[in-house]
């Protein structure tokens, strides 16, 4: 599951970073909904209490005696599997930093990591979408949600239809989605109206009764992808009842309608794709950091919040207030 950053308090002398090692000077961290998770005490990974945040953004201070990647000064994204970025410094392996543009903001470097990546593999890798093909993403606004728009809008012919709060469907179109639909409808009618064989992929990021509504939304050879199960959280406290429902409704998957509607299920993860498969998430990494940079994709900041007010910070996004990515600051 990768190292867990080596922070250092206020006060505190910095230790030298170890030979395959780099120390970074934190100016910005982007929140995720899995540090929601966490906070609640639903990560099966790390437990409260604990230092939040998958990922950030700064300058790096220091450099092991091995590490040829990246040097002190440099411009850095930094992406922490095990949590901990929300820190003011972070010391981590040379292999969890990728170096950005200089006259890229600390705010976006530390918003596109996580969402971005998750997005990509789970689309074009594991959802399989291709040119004419379709996609239903839910909560279209939120971090994955915005990238997935963009990244399916990069293969020519691709409809892209998202669920949103009807306050949010001018920005999501203005995004790519051909076909917002709020959270009244009945989106699974709503999609079926407009494409009635159903739709290539399904992001699928709430699990329970809706993992049944994914899967009927699929043509042959679709594919539902899951990426999380975010109607377990409510607000910014715990609901065991809510979480009991979530895990009832998710019905199994049987084999024999996979095989007689020609249909698969997959899931991703991207710490553990990390863990088990570096090569293939730092070529994604960089991917994704090129077609940023050649103004291909366009990370959207929601709100930048001082670490001070993080409780706030997930307010806005536990009550899916957000509009892109929320971002806090030392």
């Amino acid at each position: 599951m990768g190292r867990a950053p080596i922070q250092v308090e206020e006060g505190e002398s910095t230790p030298d970073p170890l030979a395959h090692q780099v120390t970074v000077s934190v100016k910005a961290c982007g929140l995720n909904f899995y540090d929601i998770y966490v906070r609640q005490g639903l990560s099966p990974y790390v437990q409260p209490p604990c230092t939040i945040g998958l990922e950030c953004a700064g300058v790096v201070t220091a450099v092991g005696t091995e590490v040829t990647t990246v040097k002190a000064g440099d411009h850095v994204a930094v992406h922490c599997p095990t949590g901990g970025a929300c820190a003011e410094q972070i010391t981590v392996d040379c292999d969890s930093v990728l170096v950005v543009p200089d006259d890229m903001s600390f705010e976006v470097a530390s918003s596109f990591t996580v969402t971005y990546l998750t997005a990509y593999f789970s689309i074009f890798h594991q959802g399989g979408l291709r040119e004419g093909g379709a996609v239903l993403i839910h909560s279209a606004a939120g971090g994955v949600g915005w990238a997935a728009t963009q990244l399916a809008k990069t293969v020519p012919g691709v409809t892209v239809f998202g669920t949103a709060s009807q306050y949010k469907h001018q920005a999501i179109k203005k995004n790519g989605v051909d076909f917002p639909i709020h959270y009244d409808q009945d989106y699974e009618a709503e999609v079926l109206k407009q494409r009635p064989q159903g739709v290539s992929v399904v992001l699928d990021n709430l699990s329970g009764t809706d993992f049944t509504k994914s899967q009927n939304l699929l043509e042959p050879l679709g594919k539902v992808v899951l990426i999380g199960a975010r109607s377990m959280v409510g607000k910014e406290h715990r609901n065991l009842w809510q979480l009991f429902k979530v895990w009832w409704t998710t019905k199994n998957i049987s084999p024999y309608p996979l095989i007689m509607k020609n249909y698969g299920i997959a899931g991703f993860n991207l710490n553990e794709l990390r863990d088990k498969n570096l090569v293939a998430f730092t070529r994604g990494w960089k991917e994704i950091l090129d077609m940023i940079t050649s103004k291909k994709l366009h990370p959207r900041v929601d709100s930048v919040w001082q670490f001070e007010d993080i409780v706030d910070a997930f307010k806005q996004m536990s009550e899916r207030k957000n509009i892109g990515k929320v971002v806090v600051k030392p």
